[in-house]
């Protein structure tokens, strides 16, 4: 519905409403504290997360959470690469603190590639926990990271807000979808 309507009211208006406000009115504290999270979900933080997430599981030879890892990592990389290429939205244009990519705006790849990145993650840690309590806190803490990363897009100027709600709403789609088929081919044998 947002690829649908993100040129049409009220949804125009509230991105042009968002990317003004934050480009006035935000202080130049928060736009610092936002370049951590946007650096966890670019290719620097997600590059380093699966990194070690492929050298434990090829250490435990756990196939399946590996092409896991690298299905969800590598597949959402993929979807936003082509979504973006087929929407051709152009990035906010009002004084972004960074750089703007030469990429489209629509979806965000790091909203997107957040969610899905570090939800895959969080799944695979949390199978691996013993605790129900340590579960809820890294559920929470992987919750807190993934809006991080999209509003920093936001704080940072470079995406619209709902290019963010649009990528995160795809990157957990593509972990759904990752996650259906890790099931099918756990009870397939």
């Amino acid at each position: 519905m947002l690829a649908l309507g993100y040129q049409s009211e009220p949804l125009a208006t509230l991105d042009g409403d968002v990317a003004e406000w934050a480009a006035a009115q935000l202080p130049v504290a928060v736009e610092w504290a936002a370049r951590p999270f946007s650096w966890l979900g670019g290719w620097i933080g997600l590059t380093a997360l699966g990194a070690i997430a492929v050298a434990v599981l090829v250490r435990e030879r756990n196939w399946l959470d590996l092409g896991f890892v690298l299905a969800t990592f590598l597949g959402v990389q993929i979807v936003v690469a082509l979504l973006k290429a087929w929407f051709e939205r152009p990035r906010p244009d009002l004084g972004s603190v960074v750089p703007l990519p030469e990429s489209a705006s629509f979806p965000s790849g790091h909203a997107a590639a957040g969610a899905a990145s570090l939800g895959a993650l969080a799944v695979l840690a949390s199978e691996r926990l013993p605790s129900r309590r340590a579960r809820a806190w890294l559920w929470s803490a992987v919750v807190v990271l993934g809006l991080a990363v999209g509003v920093s897009r936001i704080a940072l100027g470079v995406h619209y807000a709902t290019d963010v709600l649009a990528g995160w709403c795809l990157g957990l789609a593509w972990l759904a979808a990752c996650l259906l088929v890790r099931e099918r081919l756990r009870s397939a044998g």
